[in-house]
Order: structure tokens, then sequence, then C-alpha cells
């Protein structure tokens, strides 16, 4: 019993009928054309926190996919795979905005009191905010249609598409690609219900940040994907981009044929030995290794970075993705292997405080730095060695 009576049993199913109604009110919202994210926490605080976390898991996510792909292309599709250069015609001008969303998204947790996310799901992952499980795969119809549907506005994708035979819905030809009807979940969703929650946690008064300058930020974000993003995975999917107009229906060149725009890399790879999927091969593990100590020491550098607001480590990550990261990443494809991107189970936050965290992430870099000196002999032409003392110096 409790202080007041009640049995723990009562108090459990009192909290189970909040919750199931807090998640049916942001359903039934998603029958009258708003988020049909659905809802976990009543307070708008709690609501927000949860659902920016959601948020930066899932920018982190893409990031990945997307230079997964990108990487996967052979070199006479360089431009699609493009220059580090924020903006929507080239992955890597994809890949930078999705870092300034996932930046944002940081921000506005630290600014809201709670801690930054780095982490990401593995793959494959499903949930009910994403509309189909993510996986690291090569470019192909299936992963550009997962990627054309998920940046995409809901109304964008029942117009009819003019770039068929003026019939089809682009939903269609999406479900028909995937291989099912994909849940009705778009990123867009996602910051429709992050806005919403934010002017919530506004009049409630449970917070002191600028709400008009992140609304507005926010907006543009979803923009970005919306308009941007969409069309360029759009036009890779349909094969109408200009690169293929040499080539008719270049997805329907089968995989081992030469003419194929991508390189077979692995589907799910790790670098962890002893694992499902782990690369086989000893020396491309090792130098796939090496591609997951320069993507967890860029990680613990932004998570420095957005918890001190500092512009030096969040400077020095991006020395560390521009530089050996992108070397392994471009290097590894064409010789069958990729750089498998794994999590890192203990985190990038494991120290009590910021000099403890300091110490982590100078660790963190020494072992990258000795363990590229213990392979230098199958390192890539464009790798950088010197670039790790560089780092120590700022660190």
């Amino acid at each position: 019993m409790t202080g007041n009576g009640l049995t723990r049993r009562t108090l459990l199913a009192g909290m189970a009928t909040i919750g199931v109604a807090a998640r049916t009110e942001r359903a039934v919202a998603a029958t009258h054309g708003t988020s049909p994210i659905y809802r976990d926490f009543n307070d708008p605080y709690l609501e927000l926190i949860r659902l920016l976390r959601e948020a930066a898991e899932i920018e982190h996510d893409l990031m990945v996919q997307y230079l997964y792909g990108a990487f996967s292309l052979k070199p006479a599709y360089a431009e699609l795979v493009g220059h580090p250069q924020p903006g929507s015609s080239s992955f890597l001008g994809i890949t930078v905005e999705e870092m300034r969303h996932l930046g944002a998204v940081n921000r506005l947790l630290v600014e809201l009191n709670a801690a930054p996310v780095l982490s990401r799901q593995d793959f494959p992952y499903d949930s009910d905010i994403y509309p189909f499980p993510f996986e690291l795969v090569p470019l192909g119809l299936v992963s550009l249609a997962k990627f054309t549907y998920c940046e995409a506005a809901p109304e964008a994708l029942t117009e009819v598409d003019a770039a068929g035979d003026g019939s089809t819905r682009l939903l269609d030809q999406l479900n028909e690609s995937i291989g099912g009807s994909a849940a009705p979940n778009h990123v867009g969703h996602l910051y429709d219900a992050v806005i919403e929650t934010l002017g919530e946690v506004k009049t409630a008064g449970a917070a002191s940040i600028d709400f008009d300058a992140w609304i507005e930020a926010l907006e543009n974000i979803k923009t970005q994907g919306e308009v941007g993003h969409f069309e360029f995975f759009k036009s890779l999917y349909s094969g109408t981009h200009p690169v293929f107009s040499a080539t008719r229906d270049v997805w329907s060149i089968p995989t081992d044929d030469a003419k194929h725009p991508c390189y077979q890399v692995p589907v799910n790879p790790t670098a962890y030995s002893g694992h499902p999927n782990s690369i086989e091969d000893p020396e491309l593990r090792a130098l796939a290794w090496l591609g997951n100590l320069n993507y967890w020491s860029m990680l613990s550098l932004l998570d420095a970075g957005y918890r001190r607001n500092s512009a030096v480590e969040l400077a020095l990550a991006q020395a560390v993705m521009m530089g050996p990261l992108m070397s392994i990443a471009q290097h590894l494809p064409a010789k069958g292997a990729a750089v498998p991107f794994d999590p890192l189970s203990m985190g990038f936050e494991p120290g009590l405080d910021a000099a403890a965290e300091r110490r982590f992430t100078r660790l963190l870099l020494t072992e990258t730095r000795d363990f590229a000196r213990s392979i230098e002999h199958l390192l890539p032409g464009s790798f950088a060695l010197e670039l790790y003392d560089q780092l120590l110096k700022e660190v």
C-alpha cells in the first residue's frame, strides 16, 4: 500500500492510462493532417527533450547512411559525391547540411539544459518514428527510394510523377521499390512535433531561450530536407539527374556489371572482430577500424564543442571528418570494403567533468594516431598522419 491508500498496481495502471492517452492524442492529430508522431509525455519539457534526442539520432543516422552510399559511387560519378560545402546538389553538400542540423538540435538541447546526443542506433534499426529500418548499403533503387521518402513532404508523394507515365504517384513507385508500404513518417513530421512542443514549452514558461529564433531555425531545417534534399534524391531515384543522361535505366544495370554506378560494398559491415558481418580481410578490417577510430574521435570533439559551446573543438571535429576519415572512406570501396561507422558502446561523455572528458578525447586521438602509425604501410596516399599531432596540441 502507498501512503494515501493506493496500491502500487493501481498507481501503475493509472500511469499506463496517462501514457496511452498522451500517445493517442498525437495519433489522433495525425488523422487531421498534422504530425503522426506519437506523444510519450504530457509534460511539454520532457516531451521536447525526448523529441530532440530522437531528432539528433535521426540526423546522425541519415548523415552516416548518405556518406556510406556516396562513397560506394565509382569515380565516374564523382560529381554526385561533390565537395564538403553546404548545399543540396551533392551527397557531401547534403551531409554537411545534415551535420549542421545535428549541431542545431544539440545546441538547442544544451540551451534547454539537456545533454547533447552523439550516439546513434545500430543498423538495422526500427522504431515508430522511422518509416522503415535504416541500413548501411551501397546506393541502389531501394536505398534511394528510402532516402527520397524520408526527406519528402507528404504532399510531394501524392502528386502524379511528371517523370513517369503521367498516371503513377511517386508514393506508389517508392512503395514498389521499397517492397511494401512505408509507415507514414517523414523527417519533416518529427520537426513538426518538435516545433509544436517547443511552442508548448514557451507557453508553459518552462525554459528561457529565444523561442522565435529557434522555431525559425527548425522551420529552415525542415524546408532544406523537404525541398533541396528531396529533389536531389528524387532525381537520383528516377534516373533523371543530368549525370545519368547518357545511361537509360541506370539502376536496372546488374550490380556485377562494370557499368553499374556503385562498388558493391558490404551491407551493414563491422570492424569488430568476431562479430557477424565482420570484414574478413585483416588488412581491410584494420583500415576500417582506423575509420572507426577517426569517426569516434570526431564525435568526441563534437560532443565537447556542443557542451562547452567551443568553436575550437567543432573545427577540430571538421578537420578529422574532412581529413583522415574521408581519406579512408574514399579508399576502401574500390577494394570491396567500407568504413562501417560502428557505434561506440561507451558513448562520448564518460568523464564526470570537462577535464575528464578532455582527457578521454586526448586518449582517443592518441590511440587513433598510434594505430594509424602501426599500419602506415596500408594507408592511402591522401592520408595525413601529421594531423594528429596538430590536433593533440589543441585539445
